[in-house]
């Protein structure tokens, strides 16, 4: 399964708000877009990041079936409102495509 992952940052003081607005509101809004199927959200804790590189607060990820750009483009359609909680000039995502088989221990 192909996958989304977006790093974001909350504006000061909103990582809670944030958070809540995620749970409650965007990944339920994104789970209705064809070929998005899954979603998680989580807390980051750095532990070594290049200088410049943002103290993001969250990293989703996303589960897209299908052609990634397709999903994509039902995302662009959906048109998708963002939070105003958050600091979008500091929001990086990523579309990973898979290269075979989960490996699990």
């Amino acid at each position: 399964m192909n996958k989304m992952i977006v790093m974001a940052k909350a504006k000061p003081g909103q990582a809670e708000a944030l958070a809540k607005w995620y749970d409650e509101t965007h990944i339920p809004d994104l789970l209705a877009v064809p070929g998005l199927v899954s979603a998680e959200r989580h807390t980051v804790m750095p532990l070594k990041a290049p200088d410049g590189v943002p103290a993001w607060d969250f990293m989703l990820i996303y589960g897209l079936e299908g052609d990634p750009m397709a999903v994509l483009g039902n995302m662009a359609k959906a048109q998708l409102v963002l939070s105003d909680l958050m600091d979008s000039s500091l929001t990086l995502s990523i579309v990973a495509m898979s290269q075979g088989v989960r490996v699990e221990s």
